[in-house]
């Protein structure tokens, strides 16, 4: 679950630090501050939100368990980090340290005041996006599946998964708002994933809209008594596909 916490992380809580977090308190933004001690990043990382700045100040060759131990860290609870300091330090940090990439950079000399207006522009951003209906798509195409979620990112929050073994997987910890579920994949079908999801006392309830180049009548009345929401074509345009995701959801909150 994503949310709008934010975590300040430094090899000491310096000024700039301290004014950062004292404006965006003002605007009741709930902030921690860590060094980068393992055992202090561990202590408070069952607060951490969506949102982690690294301010890069003297780093030495102490805070290197520190960094190796907040990148998992990050990686694990799926967090966006951003790196502040001086540009030839933070692309060492990136090269030695964060080499799959980070979300963001701020080069020293930085101003707290229009430090914290950018990240209050992210706080409102990761507020929209918990606010967004949630989907999960369930296909073994990985081409079907980065068009769907290319087609909904702009309303939806959207999961894409490639198996029914990694939707059951992904259930056991989230529930989505509606499941995108394909007629036709390997080791179980949408058809057989659907009757495992119906008998499910806790997740049975969960609305499910086939997606699917099945189109024959057969296919269509084997899963009605499973009562999906609806059945859809993949040949169908973008603008029919969101169309009727965004009916179904109208006529939900209706």
């Amino acid at each position: 679950m994503i949310d709008t916490r934010v975590l300040f992380v430094s090899d000491r809580e310096t000024f700039i630090v301290q004014s950062i977090i004292k404006k965006l308190e003002a605007e009741k933004v709930e902030c921690t501050f860590s060094t980068l001690q393992v055992k202090n990043l561990s202590d408070v990382k069952s607060r951490i939100g969506s949102l982690v700045y690294l301010y890069i100040d003297d780093q030495n060759e102490s805070d290197r368990e520190g960094l190796t131990y907040l990148r998992d860290l990050c990686a694990d609870k799926n967090c966006s980090l951003y790196l502040i300091g001086y540009k030839e330090t933070i692309e060492e940090m990136k090269e030695k340290y964060f080499p799959a990439g980070i979300a963001g950079e701020f080069y020293r000399p930085v101003n707290a005041g229009q430090l914290a207006a950018e990240v209050l522009k992210e706080v409102s951003k990761d507020a929209d996006f918990i606010n967004r209906k949630h989907i999960l798509v369930v296909d073994d195409s990985g081409v079907m599946l980065s068009t769907i979620k290319s087609w909904l990112d702009e309303k939806y929050r959207v999961t894409p998964v490639n198996s029914a073994l990694n939707a059951i997987t992904f259930l056991s910890k989230e529930r989505p708002d509606l499941i995108l579920l394909d007629y036709e994949m390997p080791a179980c079908s949408g058809k057989q994933f659907l009757e495992m999801l119906r008998s499910d006392s806790e997740r049975g309830d969960i609305p499910v809209i086939f997606l699917t180049g099945r189109d024959d009548a057969e296919s269509v009345r084997s899963v009605l008594a499973l009562k999906p929401a609806g059945y859809l074509l993949k040949s169908l345009p973008k603008e029919k596909i969101v169309g009727e995701i965004d009916t179904f959801f109208a006529k939900q909150k209706a």
